[in-house]
């Protein structure tokens, strides 16, 4: 019986006759790989959702893009721990796979979990979303719909719906036609969201319009932002503006040399990302001011932002463009979703239906399928349960928390595995120990103090991380004595890559 090179899950070699179908390998390149990283994070919809909340939280006020940089420092923090433990387990599992190995299967299972029910939690929301801008669309610019039906649950729920199956629809597809959809929805995006932000500079710059004012550096002192509480809200905030990026490591094992370019293409999108949040933000205080955002605190800051830059039909295409930015986004979350369910299945610790991989699109169908139907119920209990949807709101609010958990958890892991390399390279300890310790505790830290002093309003986010204790319960109840899993061996590593 020969071998070929395909390990399994805990590195064994497979043999041929054995082996399972695959994900298409070596299709994404850097530029896939980067797209998808910031189209996962979806300026627009994140800008439209929650703009107003970070503007408010505690009096953050004018300091805004401070907190946006604040809480840039420990993600990317998190970005670098990604890269450095992407070089050593390319497995589309990311942060679950690694933490298993490196810290404790339990912990890789949980930091999974929680995963997996952010982003199904997540596109029951995001679709609901583009509903709601389809209608406003449909009504305001081609007027095919009443006025009644913008604000009718059920016909949002249903338009929500036929989104969520239509990119659940491409992602079982294939990788490629994602991408391909992925490149078109992220171009309309960024021109929309630069080009405004650009022109909301220039014209206060040029007109000085009533309320607009002038661009101050205090604006990004982070010691402008009075309530500590405040920051940690605003950082919470900030963490969800960047989350979305570790999708490309998800799809490392679709990627051109699975171990670099996931890694890098995190990284670039942090700082692409970086600059066009903080662009924004300044266009938007620079040429609303206090008294426009805080009139506009319901989520229509954008588009009044547009209004006020080139006039009523501009609303229109902002409307597009958070459309197209919450269609893309709630695709790249059910992508990650699949994969790490995919990875969890494969070690034997997740139900088997979730690693079958579709012979022909080279895709987790099955389980891309099964996460779409868990956020489509979500969907149908927010529209007729009106408290279902008060907590679900709750939850987009502080999905931060969630995001900061397994960040966090992640930065502190890679920070373990690669501790024996101490003295071996200040730079590689650096980004490989200081500085995912950092961000690790510093995301934590935030995830904590939200959590405690959140109130009711960090209920879900609290269901969401106990539920994890009782599930990894029942999981190795019935797994224990099936599969390696929970006995493999602890990883570390003792030597740097030379290219490190």
């Amino acid at each position: 019986m020969s071998i070929n090179d395909v390990r399994g899950p805990f590195g064994a070699p497979v043999p041929e006759s054995e082996e399972a179908a695959q994900l298409r390998h070596d299709e994404l390149n850097l530029f896939d790989a980067t797209a998808v990283a910031v189209s996962s994070v979806a300026p627009a919809y994140s800008l439209a959702s929650t703009l107003a909340a970070v503007f408010v939280i505690g009096g953050i006020g004018l300091a805004s893009p401070a907190a946006l940089v604040v809480s840039f420092v420990p993600v990317m923090f998190i970005a670098l721990s990604y890269f450095h433990l992407n070089r050593r387990n390319p497995n589309c599992g990311a942060s679950y796979s690694w933490l298993s190995q490196v810290v404790h299967p339990s912990v890789g299972w949980i930091n999974g979990w929680v995963q997996v029910w952010t982003s199904v939690l997540f596109c029951t929301t995001a679709p609901l979303l583009a509903g709601g801008y389809t209608l406003q669309f449909m009504h305001s610019a081609l007027h095919l719909v009443s006025a009644a039906s913008i604000t009718n649950s059920k016909d949002i729920a249903i338009v929500a719906a036929l989104w969520l199956m239509f990119v659940t629809f491409i992602c079982i597809y294939g990788i490629r036609w994602t991408t391909n959809a992925q490149w078109v929805m992220v171009i309309i995006e960024y021109i929309c969201v630069l080009g405004f932000s650009l022109g909301g500079i220039v014209k206060v710059w040029i007109s000085h319009p009533v309320h607009s004012m002038n661009f101050s550096f205090a604006w990004l002192d982070p010691f402008h932002i009075h309530s500590f509480g405040a920051l940690a809200s605003g950082l919470a905030l900030g963490v969800f503006f960047f989350w979305g990026w570790d999708t490309a490591l998800n799809l490392n094992e679709e990627s051109k040399d699975a171990s670099r370019i996931p890694g890098r293409a995190g990284l670039i999108s942090m700082w692409l990302l970086l600059f066009v949040f903080l662009l924004n933000f300044v266009a938007i205080q620079m040429l609303l001011g206090p008294s426009g955002i805080n009139a506009h605190q319901g989520g229509g800051i954008l588009f009044y932002f547009g209004q006020q830059l080139f006039g009523p039909w501009a609303s229109y295409v902002m409307v597009f463009a958070v459309l197209s930015s919450t269609v893309a986004t709630t695709q790249t979350t059910v992508l990650p979703a699949a994969r790490i369910t995919l990875s969890m299945s494969r070690d034997g610790v997740f139900p088997k239906v979730f690693s079958s991989i579709h012979e022909k699109f080279k895709t987790p169908a099955l389980g891309t399928a099964i996460v779409a139907l868990l956020s489509l119920f979500g969907i149908m209990l927010t529209t007729f349960s009106s408290s279902s949807a008060s907590v679900f709101n709750n939850l987009v609010l502080n999905i931060g928390v969630l995001v900061a958990f397994y960040y966090g958890i992640t930065g502190l892991g890679c920070a373990w595995a690669f501790r024996k390399t101490i003295g071996q390279g200040f730079r590689a300890n650096l980004t490989m120990i200081y500085l995912p310790f950092i961000g690790g505790v510093a995301l934590l830290f935030v995830c904590y103090k939200v959590i405690s002093g959140g109130g009711s309003s960090s209920i879900p986010d609290v269901i969401v991380l106990a539920s994890s204790v009782p599930a990894l319960l029942i999981s190795m109840w019935f797994t224990r004595g099936k599969t390696g899993f929970w006995s493999q061996p602890r990883v570390s590593y003792d030597t740097l890559d030379v290219n490190d």
